[in-house]
Parts: structure tokens; sequence; C-alpha cells
């Protein structure tokens, strides 16, 4: 029977999960919704169960798991979209619910990092940023062909950069929950992260909003760029549906105030990083690398 890993990329509006085999072919994916009003427990299941119906009986070689917020032994840190996820013991769960001993976490941001500098837009731009823009908002920095980890794990969590105005943390504005909070709060409408973006162009108020949040991101982006000086940014997440609103803005950013401008481009796996970087965390739990390394890419 075929060795598989599997994957889980819980987010704070979805779960993904795939399993592949321990070559990288990945067999079979899903995804669930969360629903962060039944708590930690209720989501976590939801997710192994969806992984479980992939797996079809078999037990996996390894799981690899990302998630919003910082995994640690004991815990998740800075994770607030689900009530309970920060006291969530991930990988004890996850070991015993897959009876799997080998399981790996890492954030879901650093995850997609990774795997964009191992087979996707950052190959060979060192060192290089990787924007993430969906649900939440945070930056990993690979530097050395490495993701930055920072001391505590938290490198890159720039949501909780303060706005320039500073009365208020940059993801209350620049990330898909932010958003939709900022646009009930001014306008009274209930719109999802993309309607906003689908009614800004008959919309002035959606539209005003809009800008605020591009020239937000452009300030705080441009910074980074010029503290770090990379070869290359990409740009992956949700978000990146709207690419055309937002990033020829960033790119006019860049080229007006980056001492030496980055190259700008959307990620290489815009909307599924977090989930590629789980399966080659399960991947190398065992030894084995992915078939973009077995091809010297």
């Amino acid at each position: 029977m075929t060795r598989v890993v599997v994957g889980l990329d819980f987010g704070g509006t979805k779960i993904a999960a795939a399993i592949a085999d321990v070559e990288g072919r990945r067999l079979a994916q899903t995804a669930v919704p969360t629903d962060p009003g039944r708590g930690a427990d209720w989501n976590l299941r939801r997710g192994i169960d969806a992984a479980r119906e992939l797996l079809e009986g078999r037990t996996p070689a390894a799981v690899g798991a990302c998630t919003f917020g910082i995994p640690a032994h004991h815990g998740v840190g800075l994770a607030p979209a689900i009530d309970g996820w920060e006291g969530l013991a991930l990988g004890r769960e996850l070991a015993r619910a897959f009876d799997c001993k080998a399981v790996r976490l890492a954030t879901d941001v650093k995850a997609a990092a990774a795997a964009e500098a191992r087979a996707g837009s950052l190959v060979g731009h060192d060192p290089a940023i990787y924007v993430n823009l969906g649900t939440g908002l945070a930056v990993a920095i690979v530097a050395g062909g490495r993701v930055l980890q920072g001391a505590n794990g938290a490198a890159g969590e720039i949501g909780y950069n303060l706005t320039r105005a500073g009365d208020g943390v940059l993801e209350q504005l620049a990330s898909g929950i932010g958003l939709a909070a900022e646009v009930e709060r001014r306008t009274g409408l209930a719109l999802s992260a993309a309607d906003v973006f689908d009614r800004a162009p008959a919309d002035p108020r959606l539209a005003r909003l809009l800008d605020e949040l591009v020239a937000e991101l452009a300030y705080h982006v441009v910074n980074l760029a010029i503290a770090v000086d990379p070869a290359r940014i990409a740009v992956g997440g949700g978000l990146v549906r709207s690419w055309e609103r937002f990033g020829p803005a960033l790119r006019a950013a860049l080229d007006e105030c980056v001492p030496f401008p980055p190259e700008l481009v959307v990620a290489a796996f815009p909307y599924d990083a977090p989930l590629v970087g789980a399966l080659s965390l399960a991947i190398e739990a065992i030894g084995h690398v992915g078939p973009e390394r077995r091809n010297g890419k």
C-alpha cells in the first residue's frame, strides 16, 4: 500500500486538508469552513475528520500542519480568531488523532513562504519577502534560504504594526476580517472582503475605504522593503483575487520610495501555499524530499 502523509492548514475561515505520497505527489484534498463560534475543539475535530475521510482508513507516515498564530508545544500564541485555540496543544492532539508520532507544525504564513522559496515564486531570490493578504495579515522574510523565525516565532507579524495615524493596528484594516469589520462600522453593510472589492466601483464609500487600505498597506510594505532590501516580494492569500485593485499601487509605491525597488509578483501558490508547506513539513519529517528538490529546482 502507498505510504501517505497528511497536510492540514487551519485558517480563520476554512480548514484545508490534503494527502500526498512520500514523493510529494498530491493524491486528494478538501476544504471545510470553520465556525469560530463553536470553539477550538469543534474546529480541530472538523479538520481532523476532513483529513480522515481522505485517508480512507490508512495511517499516515507523518502529519504536517500549519495554523494562524504561533504554534508551540503548550499551545498556539497570537491566535484569537477561534476561542480556545491558544490553549490547544496542537501537535499532541494531531499525534493522538492520527496515531502518528511524526508531526511537524508551523505558522501558516511561514509555511507558505517556505513553499514559495522551495518551489515557487521565491526560488533563487534571497533575501525575499512573502506577504499574505487573507483573512489575517502577516509577512515572512526569507534570508540565507531559510524563513526567519524570530526569538519567539513571531517574526513578520506585521498585523500588529501601528497604523500611520496611531489609532489602531494594521490588521484591523488591511486583512479580510479587518476590512469587513471596518466596512460594517462605517456603512452598516455586512459584506465579505470579496464583496467589498466587487462593489467598490459602484459605491464611493467602499472605494474610499479601499483607497485607505491600499495606501496603508503600501506604507508598511515600503518600510519593510527598505529595512530588508529584498530581491523580490511575493504576495499570496485570498485578497490576491483583487490584485488589479492594489498591485499597481504597491508597485508604484515601491518604485517611488525604495532606494533599490524589488520585484513584485503574485505568489506561485497564491491560495494554497500554506497547505503546500504543510505537506512539505510532513515529507521532511520522514526524511524524504519533494520532487522539486530532487530535480534541483
